[in-house]
């Protein structure tokens, strides 16, 4: 038998060897319904083109097509591979509320969604691994410029941390707590894979124990279109022919994807599911050449060889290669000479390299295209399967001679068999030059699960609310009916990784189809529903004073129980070990958030602040036709909300009217705290962006998503109404509405005595404390409620 190409550690060399990475989570949003790595090797296997001949209803206004690429305001092609919601967020899920939601760059949320759906994927619950690093790609920021052209009035608080692209990881960093590098990346369409580059590094150097990479890329406005058009890189006839000899440009594509990192002693170690294993990475720039934005053949070669050194393995036992491939003549011609050079070269006859590009798919999705391209490959190495590359007919005949030992995957084929590893390498370039090359191997073998002597398995599901509590049963359960290989010691121990929430289901089982059942009888509602707590409680203590008197069963059950209320179990007593698989992520439950295209009405000499609309339109994030009993909710649009005229600093709240006086709170009116309460309600309902009957009088602020920023914004918009300081310490310390409002009330008493006063004498007047003055003083409680705050 042939010996094997091993990965081997030189004596010496000026290159030291990079520790494997192992990819141990997915996640990914792409055209053509690929919003899962499952539903993305569909797409792939199918060999489906996901491209659309324009977007979808409401992306743009107006047509912007033209066949002539030096035309003013046109471009050569509107295709793309678009999704078919991208102002859609479960908001309330990441403790954000609407009005901020709706100033966040929907690259910012897409990034949320796919990182915790990424966790879930890798069964990692992010409160567990705060020693995270995370590490996003973006290009452009098309949300700006919807914002922007609303005017100046419609600035809100949030405007700037909802436009600034470092804010992408830094938001994933905060949902999920972690305490490890966080930074966005812009190297253009090589971004993503640049990403994964730093990531790897910073695991290697022990930076962090675990790692996120991804990328995120949303078309939002025409004028980036027309900008891309303009430069000759689209293609007019709206496909991508990646390495064909008629084609003609890129079609532009959008999305996101995400991989959980971490180094591959670990994984194997803490018996994570390994999808591949990065080997090494390389980046690089093209440096001076011809053209800035054009491919250079001599930086692309650079940077394959600086790789596979960096992954100690020969070029010639790379399989396949997930190419950048634009293709335009110039970027295929390039990329193509310099994989020949390379990886063509000392190949065993019969075992060509074999390349392809997830563009002629999906389009191309720029600062998420490296990403996609590592999705890919990872799962092509674990099908063991190399998808076809579409729309290739030929090479272009100047080509054809110089590629000797490179072949298009122009039609689907199984993973070359052979005495080695599976490999596989994946390639993104920006047209700033920035290049990026990561060499992938297929996942080691698992380490086999020790059988356990009971087949019975407590299975869990939990959601926020109850809605997606049901979308959730819903879909698990249709995956368990199409998936029936999925074993129940593996579904119960990747259902028990996931964080728990309020809403919870539980059923002891003996296999699958027993759950399958259970998720059905729940669905339509015919569930016994008893309590059973307290039996519960007795058999676990029965079970702890007296071994071996009660049923495993039983006990399985009564660990059910508890966790329905709230009590989490000790996961590792209760089920033997599994593995984790693939199941369906969190199902989000979507509304719109979206900035107002128009400018709110502005009163003279004062700012107005924008209304941001949240609202769910007809057809969008409609819930899944068999989940019974839920609904899609009704729209809502908040109604701008204007500030008032300049203030008189010594006036009183009864020398002023609000301009948006509500009928609860108008000319005249008491300081009773029912009438604050009815201030503050508007207010806050304004600072949130949700309707005034959506706050609930006794409910904590935290839990309406109030932050430090909404707190300064309300305590500055109540002291302007009330004519006295608010504090916003004072919010923090009667953090409801009724609390708020009685607070109010004690403090606004001392400028509004009673109707006929006795007169004051002069010796009065001098002893008597002097009542608030306009800059009041903190109390040592609020000092310190506000220290608190202020310092985390």
């Amino acid at each position: 038998m042939k010996k094997a190409k091993r990965r081997t550690r030189p004596q010496q060399t000026a290159i030291d060897i990079a520790e494997p990475i192992a990819v141990i989570g997915m996640s990914c949003r792409f055209a053509g319904g690929a919003d899962s790595p499952e539903a993305l090797w569909r797409l792939l296997i199918e060999e489906t083109d996901a491209i659309a001949d324009e977007p979808p209803p409401g992306r743009w206004s107006g047509d912007h097509r033209g066949a002539d690429r030096a035309a003013a305001g046109k471009t050569v092609s509107v295709a793309g591979g678009y999704l078919a919601d991208v102002a859609g967020f479960d908001a309330e899920f990441f403790g954000i509320t609407p009005r901020e939601a709706a100033d966040m760059d929907p690259q910012q949320r897409l990034a949320l969604e796919l990182a915790w759906e990424a966790f879930e994927d890798a069964g990692i619950r992010p409160d567990r691994v705060p020693r995270t690093g995370v590490y996003f790609a973006n290009k452009f920021n098309d949300y700006r410029a919807v914002k922007l052209a609303r005017g100046a009035t419609a600035i809100t608080p949030f405007t700037s941390t909802g436009d600034v692209e470092g804010v992408i990881a830094n938001r994933v960093s905060y949902f999920l707590g972690f305490d490890g590098p966080s930074m966005t990346v812009n190297a253009s369409c090589a971004g993503s894979l640049v990403a994964v580059h730093l990531a790897c590094q910073a695991l290697r150097a022990g930076e962090s124990a675990v790692a996120v990479a991804g990328g995120v890329q949303l078309n939002l406005i025409p004028e980036t279109t027309i900008g891309l058009s303009a430069l000759g890189v689209l293609s007019a006839r709206g496909r991508s022919r990646t390495f064909d000899a008629t084609a003609d440009g890129y079609v532009r594509g959008e999305g996101g994807a995400v991989v959980v990192l971490k180094p591959l002693r670990q994984a194997l170690r803490d018996g994570d599911r390994v999808y591949c294993t990065l080997l090494g990475s390389a980046t690089n720039n093209n440096g001076r050449h011809r053209s800035m934005p054009a491919s250079s053949a001599d930086g692309q070669r650079q940077l394959l060889r600086r790789a596979c050194a960096r992954a100690g393995v020969d070029p010639s036992t790379i399989d396949y290669v997930e190419a950048h491939g634009t293709g335009t003549a110039v970027g295929d011609r390039a990329e193509l000479s310099a994989l020949a050079e390379v990886y063509g070269t000392g190949r065993a006859p019969g075992a060509p390299l074999r390349v392809g590009s997830i563009k002629t798919n999906i389009g191309h999705t720029e600062a998420a295209a490296g990403m996609a391209g590592l999705v890919k490959a990872a799962l092509a190495l674990t099908h063991r399967r190399i998808p076809r590359s579409l729309h290739f007919q030929r090479l272009p005949e100047e080509l054809d001679s110089q590629t000797a030992g490179v072949r298009i995957a122009d039609i689907a084929l199984p993973w070359p068999q052979h005495d080695r590893p599976a490999r596989a390498a994946v390639s993104a370039f920006g047209f700033g030059g920035s290049n990026a090359h990561v060499i992938v191997e297929a996942a080691p073998p698992p380490e086999p699960v020790t059988e356990a002597g009971v087949s019975q398995r407590l299975v869990v599901l939990s959601a926020r609310t109850e809605t997606a509590l049901r979308a959730h049963a819903h879909r698990l359960r249709e995956h368990l009916l199409h998936n029936p290989g999925i074993g129940l010691g593996d579904l119960a121990h990747t259902l028990a990784t996931r964080t728990p929430f309020r809403q919870r289901l539980s059923v002891v089982a003996d296999d699958v189809g027993a759950v399958v059942d259970f998720l059905g009888a729940y669905l339509d509602g015919t569930t016994p529903k008893d309590d059973t707590e307290h039996e519960a409680l007795s058999l676990v203590l029965s079970a702890a004073l007296r071994p071996g008197t009660v049923a495993h069963r039983d006990l399985l059950e009564a660990a059910g129980v508890l966790f329905e209320r709230g009590v989490e179990p000790d996961w590792a007593a209760v089920n033997p070990p599994g593995r984790p698989v693939s199941l369906p992520t969190y199902p989000f439950q979507r509304r719109r958030h979206w900035a107002q295209p128009q400018a709110p009405v502005q009163e003279p000499g004062v700012a107005a602040i924008g209304s941001p609309s949240f609202d769910l339109p007809p057809g969008d994030h409609a819930a899944p036709a068999d989940v019974r009993g839920s609904g899609v909710g009704t729209a809502l649009v908040v109604s701008p909300v204007t500030t008032q005229g300049a203030v008189d600093p010594a006036a009183t709240v009864q020398d002023r009217a609000p301009a948006h006086a509500s009928p609860a709170f108008s000319e005249p009116r008491s300081n009773s705290a029912h009438d604050l309460a009815a201030l503050i309600t508007a207010e806050l309902a304004h600072v949130v962006g949700i309707a005034p009957e959506r706050v609930p009088a006794r409910q904590n602020f935290d839990q309406l998503g109030i932050g430090s920023v909404h707190a300064v914004e309300l305590s500055a918009r109540l002291s302007a109404r009330l004519g006295i300081d608010v504090p916003a310490a004072i919010i923090w310390g009667c953090p409801t509405v009724e609390l708020l409002a009685t607070e109010l009330n004690i403090r606004l008493a001392p400028l509004h005595p009673a109707a006929d006063p006795a007169p004051r004498t002069a010796t009065a007047s001098v002893m008597a404390p002097e009542s608030p003055s306009d800059e009041e003083v903190l109390s040592t409680a609020e000092l310190l409620v506000l220290s608190r705050e202020l310092l985390g």
